[in-house]
C-alpha cells in the first residue's frame, strides 16, 4: 500500500511538504505542488479525498450564500444542503449575506478565491446583479440558484411553487367563508414574496374579492415583522378576521400580537403559514401552513450541482416542486 513516506521519496521532497500540499496549507511553491501531485499520480496514492480532489483539481468544497441564519427556513436549508454534501464527499462554506448585496459580492469572490467547485445561492432578490455577474465572468463555475428564480439567465434552479402555495392558503381561508383576508410577507425583491402575493391575489380576484392594500403588508421574513405589522392590522377599526403569513416565523410573530391584544386564534382570528417548520406544531393552536420539501430541495441542490461539476455540464436544469397544504387547529369557519 502505497504511503505518504513514499510520495515524498518520489517528489524528492519532505513529509510535512507532501501533507502541506494535500492539506492545502502553508506555503508551497507551485514547482513543489506539481512535483507532489506527479508524483501521487504516479504512484496512484489514494491516501485521502484530499490527494484524489487534487489530482482532478477539486477542493471538494462548495459556497452556500443565504440572506439570514436565523430564518428557520435558511437554518433547517442549510441542514439539508450540509447533509447532502458530505454524503458526496464535499464541504461546504457558509456565508451569511444578512440581505446585504454587497456582502454577498464580496462572498462570492472569496468563495471564488477559496476555489469553491460550486456555489450554491438561497433564496437570491430578483434584481441580484452578483449572478448575472459572476456567470458572466466565470461561466464554467457551477451554481444553484436555491429557492429563487432568474429570467434569462442559464443558471440550475431549484424552486417550490410559491405561486401555488399562496392561492392555496388563501383559497383555504375563502373556503372557511373569510373576506377581510390580510397578507403580510418578506421583502418586496424577494421571489418567493412575489409569487404568494400573486397566488394571494389571483384567489382574491377568483372570489370577486378587490385588494384592501391596507391589508397588504411587505417587510421582513422574521417574527418581529409578524408581530408589530399585526399588532397594527389587528387594532383597525375594521381589522382583518384571517391573516396569510409569507412564512411561519411571521406567523408566530402573528400569534404574539394576537394574544396581546386577547384575539383568540382561530375563534376570532385565522392564521395560516408557509413552510410547515418546526414552529408549526410547537404553536398552540397548532398552525395550519403550506408544505414546503426543505431537505427534498436541499438534497436536489447538492445532486444537481455535483453532476454539474463531474461532468462540466453546461446546460440549464429548473426543478420545480409543488406544495402540500397542510391544515391543523389555526384555521376556523368564520359563521362558527
Amino acid at each position: 500500500m502505497v504511503t505518504i513516506k513514499d510520495v515524498a521519496r518520489e517528489a524528492k521532497v519532505s513529509i510535512s511538504t507532501v501533507s502541506r500540499v494535500l492539506n492545502m496549507s502553508g506555503y508551497t511553491s507551485e514547482e513543489t505542488r506539481e512535483k507532489v501531485l506527479k508524483a501521487v499520480k504516479k504512484l496512484n496514492y489514494n491516501g485521502s479525498l484530499v490527494a484524489a480532489a487534487l489530482i482532478k483539481k477539486q477542493t471538494l468544497t462548495l459556497g452556500l450564500i443565504i440572506p439570514d441564519i436565523k430564518n428557520i427556513f435558511h437554518s433547517d436549508l442549510t441542514r439539508a444542503v450540509e447533509d447532502g454534501a458530505n454524503s458526496h464527499g464535499f464541504n461546504i462554506f457558509l456565508c451569511n449575506t444578512d440581505n446585504n448585496l454587497q456582502k454577498e459580492a464580496e462572498y462570492i469572490h472569496l468563495l471564488i478565491a477559496k476555489g469553491v467547485d460550486g456555489i450554491i445561492l438561497s433564496s437570491p432578490e430578483v434584481k441580484d446583479k452578483n449572478i448575472r455577474e459572476v456567470k458572466e465572468k466565470f461561466p464554467e463555475l457551477p451554481i444553484v440558484i436555491l429557492g429563487s428564480k432568474f429570467e434569462n439567465l442559464s443558471v440550475n434552479e431549484v424552486l417550490v411553487d410559491n405561486f401555488d402555495g399562496g392561492y392555496k392558503a388563501t383559497s383555504h381561508l375563502l373556503e372557511l367563508g373569510h373576506r377581510d383576508i390580510a397578507f403580510i410577507s418578506g421583502g418586496v425583491d424577494a421571489y418567493s414574496t412575489i409569487q404568494r402575493y400573486k397566488g394571494y391575489k389571483f384567489a382574491l380576484n377568483e372570489s370577486g374579492i378587490s385588494i384592501n392594500d391596507d391589508f397588504v403588508v411587505f417587510d421582513k421574513f422574521y417574527i418581529e415583522s409578524g408581530y408589530k405589522n399585526a399588532l397594527k392590522l389587528l387594532q383597525k377599526n375594521k381589522r382583518p378576521t384571517a391573516i396569510f403569513a409569507g412564512n411561519d416565523s411571521i406567523a408566530v410573530g402573528i400569534y404574539k400580537a394576537a394574544r396581546e391584544l386577547k384575539i383568540k386564534i382561530p375563534e376570532q382570528l385565522s392564521v395560516v403559514g408557509f413552510d410547515n417548520s418546526q414552529y408549526a406544531e410547537i404553536l398552540s393552536p397548532m398552525l395550519t401552513t403550506i408544505h414546503t420539501p426543505i431537505k427534498e430541495m436541499g438534497q436536489s441542490a447538492i445532486e444537481i450541482i455535483v453532476k454539474s461539476i463531474k461532468e462540466k455540464q453546461k446546460s440549464k436544469e429548473t426543478l420545480v416542486y409543488y406544495p402540500t397544504f397542510i391544515e391543523r387547529e389555526s384555521t376556523r369557519a368564520i359563521h362558527s
